[in-house]
């Protein structure tokens, strides 16, 4: 490697997607990180050992992995989430139709003013923004 070749500078494209590592640190902070994640996964899986088709074979491979993960994570976790909040619900309250749950709460209402320590206030606030999603008044 000449001299030429290694003071030039590193861009965020070599960084991510070129086979070969560039050498010298650069030095915008961005592409500091990402060349320093990219020699952790290189010595970590021992990239620097593998052939140019080799390393391609399997960055393509990572990369794919990724998006797929990426696009999974933006189209099926949503919808996943609100999954979970209504099994929660049922967990919980023993229904996850909101009748149910208002009931539920109306008996946790009752159990409080048998001397458990809660705040019935704070109970009715729960209760009434459950389903509407919004804040309560005063915690």
């Amino acid at each position: 490697m000449s001299y030429a070749e290694w003071k030039r500078e590193t861009t965020i494209p070599q960084i991510l997607f070129g086979l070969q590592l560039p050498y010298r640190k650069p030095d915008s902070p961005l592409a500091r990180f990402l060349w320093r994640r990219r020699v952790w996964v290189e010595v970590t899986f021992a990239l620097s050992m593998l052939e140019p088709w080799e390393k391609f074979l399997v960055m393509f491979v990572m990369y794919a992995a990724l998006l797929l993960m990426g696009t999974a994570g933006v189209l099926y976790l949503p919808h996943h989430l609100a999954f979970l909040r209504a099994r929660a619900a049922y967990y919980l309250f023993g229904s996850d139709s909101p009748a149910a749950v208002s009931d539920s709460l109306v008996r946790l209402k009752d159990a409080a003013a048998w001397g458990l320590n809660a705040s019935i206030e704070n109970v009715s606030s729960i209760s009434s923004t459950l389903f509407t999603g919004s804040a309560p008044a005063e915690l």
